[in-house]
């Protein structure tokens, strides 16, 4: 028979394994992940021990809660929204208003939006915050071409720091105000320590804005060069565009023999007025009527159809229908009527009732607008069509649709209806009419109802790195609290700043408890040790307001792990975090926390 002892320095031990086999990042997070939770599941298959804090046998029914977490369940289901604004461009047109023009300071444009997001967070719980500004942010990267890694992990500490300024900016703070009322009959005023956390905050504010992008660039420079290859080395489609009125290219000029506003485009050919003009293009203006062709991969094509970029208006999908449209890969099958032969020399489009947006020309230099081009065997086509249209492709002998290059390009109906889900959903959240489980569930599921996603697009938006992640680290937590682990940790801290002085108590216990804070849940931590800090307080004979707030600044230190707070989670998918990304970008912070509230509480008071 094993005692509760050894359960609990077995837990403490596959913490401290998993926290290097996360940071190291040998081997992948979900491989470790799945791992932690296979162990977990024989040690606890058969406990003979009673759950420290459940008061309950430890069995496999307590310790499997983490796959039903309402977080857990919450971060599902906003990742399912935030895909649904970003597959229809709902709030391209906001990214579009902030950027403005790309030539002006981009870095003025990302301060203000940290400053905005660091002002909202202390005024509204921070985790609606966000989800508001996530799918913002990816839109605005898009817009001034600027990597979404170097700013994701800024904007959720910045979301953290503002939240720990006011009483209702993290649930963390409420939690700790319920327990202070519970504990000692005490309330907290909704700025009662908010002068002490605005110096922390903004100290933090400065590292995570001005310092941390710099930090990420210089640690993620091998993983950049990578995806930059990756994005470069993509097919290349023959596209053409027509300048109509109101496309914004019209009245620019070619300057070195390039278009700015067509960066990500090779232009190799404009027609006007039936007449060619080849390349170099030295001061050339682009006029209307104006036909271009260009090479484009077929990623940058569709992500500007999707965002409704007017200067592919020509060929854009995005209609007030309420049907999406396709665009689907298809390859010239040998025997094919089509090889040898132009689009404008048969009537194929009109016969599958699907527009060409592009081929694929392989390593042929002839320049020939896109419907002049001979169509060879292997060609792939770039198709645009409704979703019977495309369905039909498949009995045509001529073409091989490639049924996994599928993407769907929804209406404009579809981005609006993304829109008022995605507002009322942070509504409900932050109002405090639904809790955020409930308003993401409800969110998601009016996003499948109203057809903005599928469930094929809904599915694909889940990470399982991140589920697993979050799963196997919260049944570690529950596994900490549950064989007495964080209790032993409380006690300790108790019994170490018994004969300190005040000033290097709250040190302690602020470093501490911001250690804690980043592998149990924050909540829990905050939960945990407030009652410590308390009678700390009533054991030195002081007021505990110095121990409470040093709970709430520390309980929010949540920086250096994915799981220290949900929204480091959140921002993990769409940023392409690994785990080690935190560990760099959070425990500096961590430490600049702790001494500035260290030298603020020795040279300003308590």
């Amino acid at each position: 028979m094993f005692s509760v002892d050894l359960y609990m320095w077995f837990i403490f031990g596959l913490i401290f394994i998993s926290v290097i086999l996360f940071s190291i990042d040998k081997i992948p997070i979900e491989i470790t992940s799945l791992a932690i939770i296979s162990i977990l599941i024989i040690i606890f298959q058969n406990s003979p021990i009673l759950g420290a804090v459940s008061g309950v046998p430890v069995s496999l029914e307590v310790i499997l809660r983490g796959f039903a977490n309402p977080a857990l369940i919450a971060l599902m289901c906003l990742l399912i929204i935030g895909h649904g604004l970003l597959v229809t461009g709902a709030l391209e047109d906001i990214a579009v208003w902030i950027s403005g023009d790309k030539s002006h300071n981009t870095q003025i444009k990302f301060i203000s939006v940290m400053f905005l997001v660091f002002i909202l967070s202390a005024l509204l719980n921070n985790t609606p915050i966000i989800v508001m500004f996530i799918p913002i942010i990816l839109s605005l990267c898009k817009q001034l071409d600027q990597p979404s890694k170097y700013i994701l992990i800024p904007l959720s500490y910045v979301c953290i720091l503002g939240g720990m300024t006011t009483l209702i900016g993290s649930s963390t703070n409420l939690l700790v105000s319920g327990s202070v009322y519970s504990t000692i009959g005490k309330e907290i005023g909704f700025f009662d320590f908010t002068k002490q956390g605005m110096i922390l905050a903004l100290v933090g504010f400065i590292y995570a804005t001005f310092l941390l992008p710099i930090i990420l660039k210089t640690f993620n420079k091998k993983d950049n060069e990578n995806i930059d290859d990756f994005q470069n080395d993509g097919k290349q489609y023959i596209v053409e565009i027509l300048i109509e009125g109101g496309n914004p290219l019209i009245g620019k000029k070619f300057i070195s023999g390039l278009l700015p506003e067509m960066e990500n485009c090779s232009i190799s050919l404009i027609t006007r007025n039936k007449k060619k003009l080849l390349p170099p293009y030295d001061d050339l203006e682009i006029e209307f009527n104006d036909k271009i062709t260009l090479s484009i991969t077929k990623g940058n094509l569709t992500n500007a159809l999707k965002r409704n970029d007017p200067i592919f208006d020509s060929i854009s999908t995005l209609s007030e229908t309420t049907k999406p449209e396709i665009i689907i890969e298809a390859a010239i099958t040998p025997g094919s009527f089509l090889i040898g032969r132009s689009l404008n020399q048969t009537n194929f489009e009109s016969e599958v009732n699907c527009k060409v947006v592009g081929i694929q020309q392989g390593v042929s230099t002839e320049i020939e607008t896109l419907d002049s081009l001979k169509l060879n065997p292997g060609n792939i086509i770039l198709l645009k069509g409704s979703e019977k249209s495309i369905r039909s492709l498949r009995g045509i002998k001529d073409i091989f649709p490639i049924e996994w290059s599928t993407i769907y390009l929804p209406s404009k109906l579809f981005a609006l209806r993304a829109r008022l889900i995605f507002v009322a959903t942070i509504f409900l959240a932050s109002s405090g009419l639904f809790n955020i489980t409930a308003a993401a569930v409800m969110g998601a599921a009016l996003m499948l109802i109203f057809r903005v996603l599928n469930v094929k697009d809904a599915v694909m938006s889940l990470d399982p790195r991140i589920y697993l992640l979050v799963a196997s680290t919260i049944m570690l937590s529950i596994a900490l609290q549950e064989t007495g682990g964080a209790k032993f940790l409380a006690d300790s801290i108790y019994d170490l700043t018994l004969d300190l002085s005040i000033i290097a108590v709250l040190s302690i216990l602020f470093i501490f408890v911001a250690i804690i804070t980043n592998f149990i849940s924050n909540n829990a931590t905050a939960v945990l040790f407030t009652p410590i800090a308390i009678s700390l307080a009533l054991d030195l004979k002081m007021e505990p307001e110095p121990f409470i707030y040093c709970i709430i600044f520390a309980a929010n230190c949540s920086f250096a792990t994915p799981m220290g707070y949900q929204t480091n989670l959140m921002v993990m998918g769409p940023g392409n975090y690994k785990f080690k990304d935190f560990l760099i970008s959070g425990i500096p912070l961590v430490i600049i926390l702790w001494l500035t509230y260290t030298l603020m509480i020795t040279y300003m008071g308590f």
